[in-house]
């Protein structure tokens, strides 16, 4: 019986490390880019607790520290290691998150729960142990969010944007804000009030959409210009492979619009969109993001969107 103990034991152990050994280069290699979708980074981002739970587990520090010093010196070693990884990832052109600092943490202290189980426990334990679990299902609830954010953005297609979010920036990169005003000239209750300067480039990016455009024949934008000048827009449309190749103009759909003052309906076929690029295709399933902007305007003004949706 000993002898099976000490198999399965080594057993586990030799798991342990053979999953730990195959998550480490994973901080550096692999994984999400800038232009991945956001849950898929999410549940990329998990990886963190797993690694420092499976390496804590594996190193099993409480056989050399005990109390309170096992707690901090564990704590200290993660937040040194992590930071040396983030700096390292952030060398390389990695992104640098420093809320991987907290996954970490949670990882190996889930370990030291686990680890400690079977020890008599203080109030203070116990409270501890309930604090390790609340950031767990936090992070969980956190990636749980984001699947379900995406996931109504697919189900809200034909609709590009939903104008009654609350949080527009969530969803939109640029001074953007909901807004009551216009809203009722299409039938709705809300417009994206957007905020144009005198920068080289100013506007509007919806960087989180429904990305699969092939079942469509054309895109519908509705604008309100309530100025009492026409006012001229770039539109931009890119997909995924544009992002990753170097963002080349001729490599993306732009056109002009002008909004005259008032309400404005514009269709743009998405044939066009697709033939854009001046050697290949637009990729009509992975569309990545929508872009609205002017360019060194003379004063600043305000536009409305009213209606961004396919058909």
């Amino acid at each position: 019986m000993a002898f099976k103990n000490d198999s399965a034991h080594w057993g586990a152990k030799i798991i342990q490390a053979s999953l730990t050994l195959a998550l480490f280069p994973l901080f550096f290699i692999g994984g999400p880019d800038w232009a991945t979708g956001l849950f898929y980074e999410a549940v990329w981002n998990l990886g963190h607790i797993l690694f420092f739970f499976l390496i804590t587990l594996l190193l099993q520090p409480q056989r050399k520290f005990g109390g309170w010093k096992l707690v901090t010196v564990t704590t200290v070693v993660v937040l040194v290691s992590g930071g040396l990884i983030e700096l390292v990832q952030g060398r390389i052109g990695r992104e640098v998150d420093w809320h991987d600092m907290l996954r970490n943490l949670v990882g190996a202290w889930l370990a030291l729960a686990c680890l400690l189980w079977s020890e008599k426990k203080s109030l203070a334990v116990w409270l501890a142990h309930i604090g390790v679990l609340t950031l767990l299902l936090w992070e969980l609830w956190f990636v749980a969010a984001i699947g379900y954010q995406q996931w109504r953005i697919t189900q809200q297609m034909p609709q590009l944007y939903d104008f009654d979010t609350a949080n527009a920036q969530r969803f939109w990169g640029g001074d953007v804000q909901r807004s009551t005003r216009f809203a009722d000239t299409v039938g709705a209750q809300f417009s994206l009030e957007m905020n144009l300067s005198t920068k080289k480039y100013s506007g509007a990016s919806l960087n989180n959409l429904a990305s699969d455009w092939s079942n469509h024949q054309n895109l519908a934008l509705t604008l309100f210009n309530p100025e009492q000048t026409p006012l001229t827009v770039a539109l931009r449309i890119n997909d995924r492979p544009h992002e990753l190749g170097g963002n080349a103009h001729e490599d993306r759909f732009n056109t002009r619009l002008v909004i005259a003052p008032g309400m404005n309906r514009f269709t743009v076929s998405l044939d066009s969109v697709q033939q854009a690029p001046a050697t290949r295709r637009i990729d009509m399933t992975d569309i990545r993001r929508l872009i609205i902007f002017t360019s060194n305007q003379a004063t600043p003004t305000t536009v409305y969107l009213l209606e961004l949706s396919l058909y």
